[in-house]
C-alpha cells in the first residue's frame, strides 16, 4: 500500500507541473504529419478521425513518395521516403495481494512482487505500402516467455467510391487480413483493443474465457470484406482458419500441416465465419456506436485427429461506445457482452455436452487535456457448472465448485507527460474468482488473494 501511495503522490506532483507541449512521433504521426491526438484520445483509443484512417487502409500520407513511372506514363509504385517504422517499450511492476506457493523443492512461498523490464518490446511497420494498401504489423519480444512472435497485425486494402446513379454518397470498402478476430475493429469496445489496454503478465488467470475473447489471438488468420456506408453503417464478414505459427510438423519439419500434436485447438472445415455490424452517430464533440459481432467455429481439441469429434462454439456479442472529445476534457464509455454456447462432441473435455458462458465488461474513463486521467471498469464472467472443464481440485487455477464465475473491477490512474508516453497505476480487485469468494479452489485461496497492483510505463517512438 505504501508503494501505491508513493506512486499516486508522484502523479499528483507531476500533474501540478502542467502538460508538456511535446508531440508523439511514432510511425503513423510521421507518415501523416499530424499529432497523435488527431487519431487517438489517449493511445490506443481511437478518435472518429483515427477510425476513418484505419478503415481507409492506413494510407493517408504527407511524406514525399518515391513514384516510378512506366513507359505508358503509369505510376507503378508509391513508397514513402521515410519507412513507417516505430518501436514500443512496456515495463512494469506487479504486486500480488497474497503470494503463490513456491514451485521449487523448498515448498515455501514465492515473492509477491515481480518486475519486468521490459515487459514487452515491439517493432512496428504501420502505414502505407502502396496506393490503397497499408498495414499495421507488430513483432513483439516477451522476455517472460523468451519468445519473439507476430502480435496483433492487420494487412488492409481499402478504397473510396460513390454510386451517383442511386444517390449513394462517398463510402469506404475494403479487405482485411488479420490474425485476431476483432483486431481489425475500429471501436475500443471489442476484445482485441478494449480496456484494459495493458495487463500484468504475472497475475492469476481465471479459468474461463470465450473463444472471441482472445483465444484465437495470433493462432488464427482471417480474411474479410467490409463496407462503411453513409458515414454511419459498418458491415463486415470474415472467415478464420487456424494459423499456429509456432507449430512444427514432425514429418515435414515445417509449420504444417497441423495435426493432433498442435498445442492449440484447430478450426475445422474451410473457415469459421465472423460477422460485425455497427452504427455510429457523431454530433459536435460527441460520438456514439452500437453494434453486434460474433463467430461460429467447429474445433478439434489438441490430441484429436481430423476424423475425431469436434466441439462447436457460437459467440454472439453486443457492444457500445460513447465519446466526448474536446481539447480540455475527454470522456469515454465502452462496454461489451459476449454470450457463448458450447457444444462438446468430445466429452473428455467437459462433464456436460452443452455449456454456456457470459462475459460482460463496462469501462468509463476521463482525461484532462490528455495529460492526467482515470479509468474504472466492472467485469463479470458467469457460466454453466462443469467440474471437468473448470479443473475442480486444482489449487490456485481451478474452481472448487466447478463454476467459472469471476467478478471484479479495475481502477487505473494515468499520467501522460507526452502523447507517446503513459505512466499508469492499475488496481484489479476480485469479488469472486473461479466460482467462489473464499476458498474458491478448495485449497484455501480467496478471490481477494489474486488482487494485483500493476505499475507500468508504456512508450512508443
Amino acid at each position: 500500500m505504501k508503494r501505491v501511495t508513493l506512486v499516486v503522490a508522484l502523479l499528483a506532483l507531476l500533474a501540478a507541473l502542467g502538460p508538456s507541449t511535446a508531440h508523439a512521433t511514432p510511425a503513423f504521426a510521421r507518415q501523416t504529419g499530424v499529432s497523435c491526438q488527431a487519431c487517438h484520445t489517449v493511445f490506443p483509443e481511437l478518435t472518429p478521425f483515427g477510425r476513418k484512417f484505419k478503415l481507409s487502409g492506413y494510407v493517408f500520407t504527407n511524406v514525399k513518395q518515391l513514384e516510378p513511372i512506366s513507359e505508358r506514363g503509369e505510376r507503378t509504385l508509391a513508397l514513402s521516403e521515410i519507412p513507417p517504422l516505430s518501436v514500443q517499450l512496456q515495463a512494469s511492476n506487479t504486486t500480488l495481494n497474497r503470494s503463490l506457493p513456491d514451485t521449487g523443492a523448498v515448498k515455501d512461498l514465492s515473492q509477491k512482487n515481480s518486475t519486468e523490464f521490459p515487459q514487452a518490446l515491439s517493432l512496428f511497420y504501420t502505414g502505407k505500402i502502396a496506393d490503397q494498401l497499408g498495414a499495421f504489423l507488430q513483432l513483439t519480444w516477451e522476455p517472460s516467455s523468451d519468445s519473439v512472435g507476430i502480435d496483433n497485425s492487420d494487412l488492409r486494402f481499402a478504397n473510396h467510391a460513390a454510386i451517383d446513379s442511386i444517390g449513394m454518397p462517398d463510402f469506404i470498402y475494403g479487405l482485411t487480413l488479420n490474425n485476431n478476430p476483432t483486431s481489425q475493429d475500429v471501436w475500443n469496445s471489442t476484445p482485441a483493443w478494449g480496456y484494459p489496454f495493458i495487463l500484468t503478465n504475472v497475475g492469476v488467470p481465471s479459468v474461463a474465457q470465450a473463444l472471441l475473447d482472445g483465444q484465437l489471438a495470433q493462432v488464427s488468420a482471417g480474411l474479410g470484406a467490409y463496407v462503411y456506408l453513409f458515414d454511419h453503417l459498418y458491415v463486415e464478414l470474415s472467415g478464420y482458419r487456424s494459423a499456429q505459427t509456432s507449430f512444427t510438423n514432425a514429418t515435414t519439419g515445417g509449420p504444417g500441416p497441423l495435426d493432433s500434436t498442435a498445442p492449440n485447438a484447430r478450426i475445422s472445415g474451410p473457415a469459421a465465419p465472423y460477422w460485425r455490424l455497427a452504427w455510429e452517430q457523431a454530433w459536435g464533440d460527441h460520438s456514439l456506436e452500437v453494434g453486434t459481432y460474433g463467430i461460429w467455429a467447429r474445433t478439434h481439441p489438441p490430441g484429436i485427429g481430423e476424423s475425431g469429434p469436434t466441439n462447436t462454439f457460437t459467440d454472439a456479442a453486443l457492444d457500445a461506445q460513447y465519446q466526448y472529445i474536446t481539447d480540455d476534457h475527454i470522456f469515454s464509455l465502452a462496454g461489451t457482452w459476449i454470450h457463448e454456447d458450447r457444444d462438446f462432441n468430445n466429452v473428455t473435455l467437459a462433464t456436460h455436452r452443452h455449456n454456456h458462458l457470459d462475459t460482460a465488461r463496462i469501462t468509463a474513463s476521463y482525461f484532462f487535456r490528455r495529460f492526467i486521467g482515470a479509468s474504472v471498469q466492472g467485469f463479470s464472467t458467469t457460466g454453466s457448472r462443469d467440474p471437468v472443464m473448470y479443473a475442480t481440485g486444482t489449487p490456485i487455477l481451478g474452481s472448487g465448485n466447478g463454476r467459472p464465475d469471476t467478478q471484479g473491477a479495475v481502477i487505473e490512474l494515468d499520467f501522460v507527460p507526452w502523447l507517446n508516453t503513459k505512466l499508469g497505476v492499475q488496481y484489479t480487485i476480485y469479488s469472486k474468482f473461479n466460482g467462489g469468494t473464499h476458498d474458491y479452489d478448495g485449497a484455501g485461496r480467496s478471490a481477494s488473494d489474486n488482487n494485483t497492483v500493476f505499475v507500468y510505463v508504456w512508450t512508443a517512438f
